[in-house]
């Protein structure tokens, strides 16, 4: 078992929390004190374009950024990743068989439509998370069995059994509730012109190109709220990114690449903001996705989806030091599992094996071994940065020195999770921005009724210990359950775990208030120019 330095972490649990103390860096921390002037624009430079903004269906880490904004939640994570009330008014209140969570509301809180914030609407959104089809949040809260308004500000959940992670997924997607009103008038198309409560609202969004969102007269809390409006502008290219940040263009850079990390450091003009997150990357490899997600599995019947022993093969022949080094200049924490060594969840892994480095000769037998002829034909669904187009051209590299013949397929970011989602892959090169609870680490990806299982693994032991983790009530137990299912996952290899994040972030010296945390999400909803 490898070992690795690691920030301090403050562990504490109770029924549906865990808390995770990883601190958040400020770009206004060298301006505190500085007056922030009211309105003008803010202009954030997004690495990739976000999906649908709806809460029930997005599922991309950008996306999260734009919610961020005009999405709040029931909770939140403040700066230590502690839950925390945002729209609900208290943590729940869980009765003594842990089947009922009683949630009492914020009072006069409104939509950006105008319309009242209330229980009804809460049920509304929480009812439409469970059940709209190709809700990307119904496995996330699929032990709820009903929820119930009691009063105007107060609502109950009652559980089909006791779910422990059930408020850290209030915390974030999950948690987002929409107006009633929109929805009626909207549906489905809900995200063509999304009204949540937030201190900014959607005005405008060109696919590819950009999303603003302007200030909203209707939120509780705006005297806090100093810019006019937010623009998020995608910049797939890093360079760009970079570019238009030192020029100006941009105010905020989301996600530096490596290489221009120094660049960005010694830029006077520039903040850097460093942060260590709780996410992963990794490679997702088609086992049985021959349908489509959720449309029942069988294997694909591709060498990797027939072979243990191949994609064992394929694993071991990643060196993630090398990877490290060479894509990222050393600036990330290369690992085998969906769990950051920042969070205390970790300890899950601790007698896992992790190939930090390649063992050739042992994935060349495995590949003797599965009787299958080489060069061994396998794709790689990438981005199409040329971060992403580095790391492809290393991976190729690694395999081919076992036979694994590697065929890049740049495609766009969008595009690529909805053929992840029909099962037009063999390998796609993905990550997850991490959840504070392991459940939404793991469960969406690997469990059979996961609804984020691009890869159609189905594994029935696997699904009994991760359903038993969601029932448990004590530190202990969840830490016992979740090491016998990191032990099936590190097996079986329905998914490749890579690195986890360190991300650096590029803000401009004139604006103040830019936040980032362990979830590695910009929040500039309280930013300004000094």
């Amino acid at each position: 078992m490898h070992s690795r330095r690691v920030p301090r972490v403050f562990l504490a649990f109770g029924l549906g929390v865990v808390v995770l103390t990883l601190g958040a860096v400020s770009a206004g921390a060298r301006g505190h004190g500085t007056t922030i002037k009211n309105g003008g624009t803010l202009t954030i430079g997004l690495a990739e374009d976000p999906d649908a903004l709806d809460p029930t269906l997005a599922r991309t880490f950008v996306g999260r950024m734009v919610f961020l904004h005009i999405c709040e939640k029931l909770y939140d994570l403040n700066s230590k990743l502690l839950i925390v009330p945002q729209l609900a008014a208290a943590l729940p209140q869980i009765s003594k068989d842990k089947l009922t969570y009683t949630i009492r509301l914020r009072s006069g809180v409104i939509f950006n439509d105008g319309t009242a914030f209330d229980s009804s609407a809460v049920k509304e959104s929480l009812d439409r998370h469970r059940t709209l089809p190709k809700s990307t949040r119904a496995s996330e809260i699929s032990p709820i069995d009903s929820v119930e308004t009691s009063g105007p500000l107060a609502i109950k959940i009652h559980l089909k059994t006791p779910y422990s992670p059930l408020t850290a997924q209030l915390a974030d997607r999950a948690g987002m509730i929409m107006s009633p009103k929109q929805l009626a008038a909207l549906g489905d198309k809900f995200a063509t012109n999304p009204v949540c409560v937030g201190p900014f609202m959607f005005k405008d969004r060109t696919a590819g190109d950009h999303i603003t969102v302007t200030k909203s007269p209707y939120y509780y809390n705006k005297a806090r709220v100093h810019l006019a409006q937010i623009v998020f502008r995608i910049l797939t290219d890093p360079n760009a990114r970079t570019q238009n940040l030192r020029s100006g263009d941009i105010q905020v850079l989301d996600r530096a690449q490596s290489t221009d990390v120094p660049t960005l450091k010694n830029d006077k003009t520039v903040s850097v903001i460093k942060t260590p997150t709780i996410g992963y990357q990794g490679i997702t490899l088609n086992i049985g996705n021959k349908n489509g997600l959720l449309k029942g599995y069988s294997n694909v019947g591709t060498p990797i989806a027939k072979s243990l022993n191949v994609r064992t093969a394929f694993d071991l022949a990643l060196d993630r030091t090398t990877i490290n080094n060479v894509v990222f200049s050393g600036l990330n924490l290369p690992d085998c599992y969906p769990i950051s060594p920042v969070s205390p969840w970790y300890i899950t892994t601790k007698h896992l094996q992790c190939n930090l480095h390649a063992d050739v000769a042992t994935a060349q037998k495995l590949i003797k071994a599965s009787g299958i002829p080489t060069p061994i034909k396998v794709s790689l669904t990438i981005a199409t940065d040329p971060v992403a187009a580095r790391l492809g051209q290393v991976i190729q590299a690694m395999e081919a020195k076992i036979g694994i013949d590697v065929t890049l397929k740049p495609t766009e970011f969008v595009s690529s999770l909805a053929k992840a989602d029909a099962g037009d892959f063999d390998t796609f090169a993905v990550g997850w921005s991490g959840r504070v609870d392991p459940d939404g680490n793991i469960y969406g990806f690997v469990a059979t009724p996961g609804t984020l299982n691009d890869s159609g693994f189905s594994n029935s032991k696997l699904d009994f210990t991760l359903n038993l983790a969601r029932k448990s009530t004590t530190q202990k137990s969840r830490q016992t359950l979740y090491a016998a299912a990191m032990k099936i996952i590190h097996g079986q290899r329905p998914l490749i775990y890579l690195y986890h994040p360190v991300n650096y972030y590029g803000v401009s010296t004139k604006v103040t208030g830019v936040q980032v945390y362990g979830d590695g999400l910009i929040r500039a909803q309280f930013a300004g120019y000094k």
